[in-house]
């Protein structure tokens, strides 16, 4: 009886709250460019008497009526290898990039096993908590659920990586998740201690033990996570496995493409939400469903209000060089310059956020879909190949995925790169394979040939008779190569990823040895 009361009390405020909620979802649409200039100018005020503001010396941009024409004339566009030794110093030091001490830091993957430390601030984790309220809000608009919260909520998360006393380094998912102090936080299905566990083995197995399967279950992974878990379940339990999948309220996707999993997640009619955040912050969640037909290919909302000031830096020679370095000359456009033109061009995105990050390039490459700036996420500039002007890119990847999966070819994971420099080249694939394929190689490579050409105009351009590009080279690892691949290295954590396409094969011929 108490829990039935219970239930009806929480129905109840979950109306309310979402009521509240999804009526700022509503005004912060039309104020798009408002709340824009009003984010730079708070940013820019809170920083006047750090390190970083004395070395820019811009002393009056702040009460300038050309804030934003003042703020790009005195501060370059920066990467993070431009903007590393400020980050070291704010480990240290207060009043280097903010006006106190940074005492949290995220880790992400800067190149193929590289690291980059990403500040991590209070105001930064509140916007964190504001996205998550507007997301929950889109989801009961979308589904009409007032219950899915009254369910086990199941993150898994990383861990602690670095702790010294004066500063932590976290996983990003370790800090949006355990640093919240909201109403999902007393549902987590595990323990702290296991959530920060360093071990995927040991983490995947406790999982496996400690879900329940006859809970409603509301999950939050990194996409390859969800899959790998379900698998593993799958494989030792059949039963629990479908009485889980059935009970399956959303699983929510973090960073990593769904397209190679899309097939297995529609087998089991599991609804879920993308949400587009990385460790400098969050951009953007989907928040329209059956786009085109396809969920998976739904565009993101812009989060404009949350903590973030965006520029836009389009693809083209007179802002980039031929090695997508950024050019001294290069122009970035605010919101408030984006219009009906600017739809579908190719965007770098540059960020100013409440974590202190100024002018920020991410290499994210994004493309607006419509006059509300719902965008799509093309590539990463620094993943694609483009030696023959192939411009080959992750979306049309996705694509043939997608293609591939109907013809009952499912590729779960897969890594690019052209097989030389020479005229003509090829490009050569490594994909692995949920189950084992009926086309024969010659013909699974055919057929990705074909479906490219279909895709990518320009790849079809420079595979015409063999000119400047030839016949893919397609090499099929076994099931779990780059598990094992990223197991050898130590590597088994989701911000460190092989590269998906690649000018170089550094580190990748490993992955053939593996073979």
């Amino acid at each position: 009886m108490e829990m039935k009361l219970y239930d009806i009390l929480f129905d109840y405020a979950s109306r309310l709250a979402f009521n509240t909620v999804y009526g700022a979802v509503i005004r912060d649409e039309k104020n798009q460019t408002k709340n824009q200039k009003k984010i730079l100018k708070s940013l820019l005020n809170k920083i006047q008497k750090t390190q970083f503001w004395s070395d820019f010396k811009f002393d009056k941009i702040c009460i300038s009526e050309n804030i934003y024409s003042d703020f790009c004339k005195n501060i370059p566009i920066f990467e993070y290898k431009d903007f590393r030794d400020y980050i070291e110093l704010a480990k240290e030091k207060e009043n280097i990039i903010r006006p106190w001490k940074i005492r949290k830091f995220s880790a992400s993957s800067w190149t193929t096993w590289n690291k980059k430390h990403i500040p991590v601030t209070n105001e930064a984790m509140k916007s964190t908590t504001k996205v998550w309220a507007y997301m929950f809000a889109e989801i009961l608009r979308w589904y009409k659920w007032i219950h899915f919260l009254r369910g086990d909520f199941f993150p898994l998360t990383w861990t602690i990586q670095e702790d010294n006393g004066s500063y932590k380094v976290w996983d990003v998912s370790a800090l949006i998740l355990l640093e919240r102090r909201w109403a999902t936080a007393s549902r987590y299905s595990l323990p702290k201690s296991v959530l920060l566990n360093p071990s995927w083995e040991d983490k995947i197995k406790v999982v496996y033990e400690e879900i329940n399967e006859n809970r409603e279950n509301t999950m939050v992974w990194v996409t390859s996570w969800a899959y790998e878990i379900l698998i593993y379940i799958e494989s030792k339990d059949k039963k629990k496995f479908e009485k889980l999948v059935k009970n399956m309220e959303l699983i929510i996707w973090w960073w990593v493409d769904v397209a190679p999993y899309m097939h297995y997640f529609n087998k089991y009619n599991i609804k879920y939400m993308w949400a587009y955040n990385a460790s400098e912050g969050y951009f953007g969640y989907q928040d329209i469903i059956n786009y085109d037909n396809s969920d998976w290919d739904a565009p993101y909302k812009l989060l404009t209000n949350h903590g973030i000031f965006y520029e836009f830096l389009e693809l083209n020679s007179d802002n980039f060089d031929d090695e997508w370095n950024v050019k001294k000359s290069a122009k970035a456009k605010p919101i408030r310059e984006i219009n009906q033109n600017d739809i579908w061009k190719k965007f770098a995105l540059v960020i100013t956020t409440n974590a202190w990050l100024v002018r920020y390039l991410i290499w994210d490459v994004i493309s607006f879909v419509d006059e509300k700036l719902r965008f799509k996420i093309v590539w990463r500039t620094r993943q694609s190949i483009n030696l023959k002007w192939e411009e080959l890119m992750e979306t049309h990847v996705n694509s043939v995925i997608e293609k591939l999966s109907k013809d009952g070819v499912n590729i779960t994971y897969y890594t690019i790169w052209p097989d030389s420099e020479d005229w003509p080249t090829r490009h050569e694939w490594v994909i692995e394979l949920e189950k084992k394929s009926d086309l024969s190689d010659k013909d699974l490579t055919e057929k990705i040939d074909s479906y490219l050409q279909e895709i990518n105009p320009d790849y079809k351009a420079k595979r015409k008779n063999d000119m400047l590009l030839k016949m893919p080279i397609i090499h099929i690892v076994k099931k779990w190569t780059f598990y094992d691949r990223l197991k050898s290295k130590n590597k088994l954590w989701s911000q460190v990823k092989v590269p998906k396409l690649s000018h170089k094969r550094v580190n990748l011929d490993e992955i053939l040895k593996m073979k």
